[in-house]
């Protein structure tokens, strides 16, 4: 994930493009989450959570420090 990032949406699109997937349902799966996390995130209702942020780190191998500079502090929990 080399580019900059300017929000959550661009994280979980990233998440994505990293892991060759096209659906937000598959991203769940692949992050054992409920699709509706996926949603909630992206739609503004939930931020990014520490927990999140591990489960991307753990999928993807990308440094938890380089996911955190991808996403702005008011997008995460």
């Amino acid at each position: 994930m080399p580019r900059t990032l300017t929000n959550a949406h661009e994280l979980l699109d990233a998440v994505k493009e990293h892991l060759d997937i096209t659906e937000d349902g598959l991203l769940a799966n692949a992050l054992s989450v409920q699709p509706s996390c996926i949603s909630k995130i992206r739609n503004g209702t939930n931020k990014v959570s520490a927990q999140m942020i591990l489960k991307i780190h753990l999928l993807t191998r990308v440094p938890v420090e380089e996911l955190l500079e991808y996403c702005p502090d008011d997008d995460i929990v």
